[in-house]
């Protein structure tokens, strides 16, 4: 098990972002969204996030295609915080289909739709991460 962790982490780099550079700016870029959204149900908002840089990997045939993220990973490690957040928020307001539905972007599952277990500890915005 500690191999695989060592595996897993091997290339990373720390989580960097903080609430006065980072975490704010993107709150208020959602919540501007999310009350425009409210306001005009009809008109779809849009933001741009910035770019993501990913590069592709061999696959085989009839696997899901693997992807290496080369830039944005903070990025997307925040998004999938703050939408793990919200699902359990979701949860605790009885909303467990809107929960659950946020539950399969934040969490990979097994062939048997279970979550796998982890033993690395704390999340790291990795270098070259799988997106399988």
């Amino acid at each position: 098990m500690r191999r695989q962790c060592a595996d897993a982490i091997e290339g990373n780099r720390p989580y960097v972002w903080d609430e006065a550079d980072q975490w704010q700016p993107l709150w208020d870029d959602v919540r501007r969204l999310a009350e425009l959204n409210l306001a005009s149900p009809q008109t779809l908002p849009t933001h741009f996030l910035g770019a993501v840089v990913i590069q592709a990997q061999g696959a085989a045939t009839g696997t899901l295609p693997a992807r290496n993220v080369i830039d944005g990973q903070q990025r997307l490690t925040t998004l999938q915080l703050l939408m793990d957040a919200a699902g359990a928020v979701l949860e605790d307001a009885g909303h467990d289909a809107l929960a659950l539905q946020l539950e399969g972007l934040t969490r990979r599952t097994s062939s048997r739709g279970m979550a796998p277990a982890s033993s690395c500890g704390t999340p790291t915005a990795t270098g070259t991460h799988s997106t399988r």
